[in-house]
């Protein structure tokens, strides 16, 4: 059948099997997080695009999709993050007194991605917050979260991974010349090419240097003299350390290592930053880290960490038998006793089922068939439509304990 309707580029439908299964993995989540004391806020799905373009950088500014309000004028943009919003969202809404906030969500965003748009230009996002804390048990706290998270989605092989905007950006103050470079060769990985450079005598001799001292020693997972960095760096290589050393102690299970050459998408992070992977999903599916300085671009000070996970890869993976609520389904094929077909369901569905009145001609799964016969009685098939019991009538099924 011809597509007469074609939607956008990246953009799809999700079927009602679809949606079962992301609504189970978000509150699956949500649940979990509510446990920890996080509570879900909703931010909107637009904003003025001065407001949007506050937390992020050029490169993900240009992933916004933008348009004109039509009531007055003013340039909008569809959101493609949400840490932005929930900055501005406690600079209004908050003041110190409130804090420590512990924050939830689940969101759509759409991304204007150039490449592999099919797959990445529509994101359902779930995610947590803490804001107003700045301390080492803070970081520990929202990344045992997003652990125990996936554990619950049934994922306990995880592989945790600390990075470091901060030693990053110190960093990049030391390769000024070859900066963009560099960067790029970060995110792909390309650690040959970073010799080169070591090598090139057309980069300064203080830059090469570097390269060679602090940053050819992480390529060859070598540990690094601390006094080669100013005390905060220093500082901040500790924190990881501890930070690796207290999730182990946590969970020994866990697989806990660092990548300080590892560069985020948004630049807003200001230290700590992780990621969690799991084995058989080719895709990062949390990742996370410290925002300190975010929401002060928004007008108030106040620090604070979180993490995002991308729901849609888990669709195929989350065990299918754990969806949503057990299915009856009312066979009345052979009856037209309504009070009965009618109290089958309010039986039911008033335990908590879900109960649909069907024929048999009429296709649905379901876990459990009540066949109701002309005579009032009635047969129990199970899923495999195998009967595995009966009853003479509703008032001998209403008194059995289900």
């Amino acid at each position: 059948m011809a597509d007469f309707f074609p939607l956008p580029v990246g953009i799809r439908d999700y079927t009602t099997a679809h949606v079962k299964r992301i609504e189970f993995i978000s509150n699956v989540i949500l649940d979990e997080s509510e446990l920890w004391g996080y509570k879900k806020i909703l931010t909107p799905i637009f904003e003025k695009l001065d407001s949007l373009e506050v937390g992020l950088k050029q490169d993900s500014f240009y992933k916004t999709i933008k348009f004109i309000d039509p009531i007055n004028g003013d340039v909008l943009g569809l959101r493609s993050d949400v840490t932005p919003q929930i900055a501005r969202y406690v600079a209004s809404n908050y003041n110190e007194e409130s804090l420590p906030l512990r924050l939830s969500y689940v969101e759509r965003v759409i991304r204007n991605e150039t490449k592999d748009s099919k797959n990445k230009r529509e994101i359902f996002q779930v995610g947590c917050e803490l804001v107003g804390l700045n301390e080492l048990e803070s970081d520990l706290e929202i990344i045992l979260l997003g652990s125990r998270i996936l554990t619950k989605l049934g994922f306990d092989q995880q592989i945790i991974t600390l990075n470091s905007s901060l030693f990053l950006n110190f960093a990049f103050s030391k390769l000024p010349s070859i900066r963009d470079d560099i960067s790029l060769l970060f995110h792909k990985k390309d650690f040959d090419s970073i010799r080169k450079f070591a090598k090139d005598g057309g980069v300064p001799k203080g830059e090469r240097t570097f390269l060679k001292n602090c940053i050819l020693p992480l390529i060859k997972n070598r540990t690094l003299g601390s006094n080669r960095f100013p005390p905060k760096v220093r500082l901040e290589l500790k924190k990881i350390d501890s930070l690796i050393k207290l999730l182990k102690q946590a969970n020994p299970n866990l697989t806990v290592t660092s990548d300080l050459l590892d560069v985020k998408d948004f630049d807003y992070y200001s230290d700590i930053t992780f990621d969690i992977a799991i084995p058989g999903i080719n895709e990062i599916v949390l990742s996370g880290g410290r925002y300190d300085d975010l929401i002060g671009k928004y007008g108030k000070g106040i620090p604070a960490i979180g993490f995002g996970i991308n729901i849609l890869p888990f669709l195929k993976k989350v065990d299918h038998a754990s969806f949503g609520i057990p299915v009856v389904a009312v066979d009345y094929t052979n009856s037209k006793d309504f009070k009965t077909i009618f109290g089958i369901r309010e039986f039911f569905s008033s335990q908590g089922f879900v109960t649909i009145i069907s024929k048999s001609k009429h296709k649905v799964d379901f876990d459990l068939k009540i066949k109701v016969n002309p005579n009032g009685s009635l047969k129990l098939f199970n899923k495999k439509n195998k009967q595995i019991g009966s009853f003479q009538n509703l008032s001998e099924l209403q008194k059995e304990e289900l």
